[in-house]
């Protein structure tokens, strides 16, 4: 992590309280990868790589990329 300036931004957004105060490249919790880390990093030193959370995200951005209508049935 060595964009990583200890901002201490991702600490105060992570809502699991799972970044470490002192290292914040280490997750000493839960981790929802609900990316508010991530998006917020000034630095862009956040990022997810485990390759089970990269599949499938690139399953639900294949599966879910257009708008469903409506269906009704009568």
């Amino acid at each position: 992590m060595k964009k990583c300036n200890h901002c201490g931004i991702c600490i105060r957004l992570c809502p699991m309280g799972s970044i470490n105060t002192n290292d914040p490249s280490d997750i000493i919790g839960i981790c929802i990868k609900c990316h508010a880390c991530v998006k917020r990093c000034p630095q862009d030193a956040k990022y997810f790589d485990d390759e089970q959370f990269i599949s499938h995200k690139l399953m639900l951005e294949r599966d879910f990329a257009r708008r469903a209508e409506p269906s009704f049935f009568i």
